[in-house]
């Protein structure tokens, strides 16, 4: 991964994945150039662990490279396209992890970072996405009005109404919690900071 990461339109980009498809091996390069650190980001950011991050970065630009030819433009602008592909090889990194080692998937996702993984994945389709490309695409709210074809308005209702139930779902207890079963015995939530 070059230290200095490449500018490129989305226009330059599908004229390059288009080149890259026929074998033209300079222009992936710059494909590469231009998207290898929000890939490699995203990737940190799924598996939680560099190392992981790098092996899925080696994979996701092979796939970019043997999958160029249907890349298709009308579909999906191509750095979605791209960290789509990144998101998809650190998830199934980070699940071949896990089954390897059962017991070690903390190591790699520390359990903040799972519990927020799931919250996301309980979102309707269009906040997940809107989520997803803001903050591990790293993409602005305008940028994503344009991918997804939505009014900008749309965009930042969805993202602010996606965060405020992540928020509400990372809230932590604080009011005791009666059993259904007897109603006599409240169990007090653990002090703040305490692990349950």
């Amino acid at each position: 991964m070059s230290e200095t990461p490449v500018s490129a339109t989305d226009a330059e980009l599908v004229r390059l994945l288009a080149q890259t498809a026929t074998g033209d091996v300079a222009s992936f390069a710059r494909v590469y150039d231009a998207t290898s650190a929000a890939a490699f980001g995203l990737a940190v950011r799924v598996t939680g662990d560099r190392d992981l991050a790098e092996d899925v970065l080696q994979k996701a630009f092979a796939s970019v490279w043997t999958d160029a030819r249907r890349y298709s433009a009308r579909r999906t602008p191509p750095r979605t396209w791209i960290l789509a592909i990144a998101h998809r090889h650190a998830v199934e990194r980070l699940r071949a992890t896990r089954a390897e080692a059962p017991g070690a998937s903390a190591v790699h996702e520390p359990n903040r970072t799972a519990a927020s993984h799931r919250q996301l994945r309980k979102l309707p389709d269009d906040q997940e996405r809107a989520v997803a490309l803001a903050y591990l695409g790293g993409y602005t709210q305008p940028e994503i009005a344009a991918m997804t074809e939505a009014p900008l308005s749309t965009v930042k209702s969805m993202t602010r109404s996606a965060l405020d139930q992540l928020r509400d779902a990372a809230r932590p207890v604080t009011a005791a919690i009666t059993l259904p079963l007897t109603g006599s015995f409240p169990i007090q939530p653990p002090p703040t900071g305490a692990v349950a």
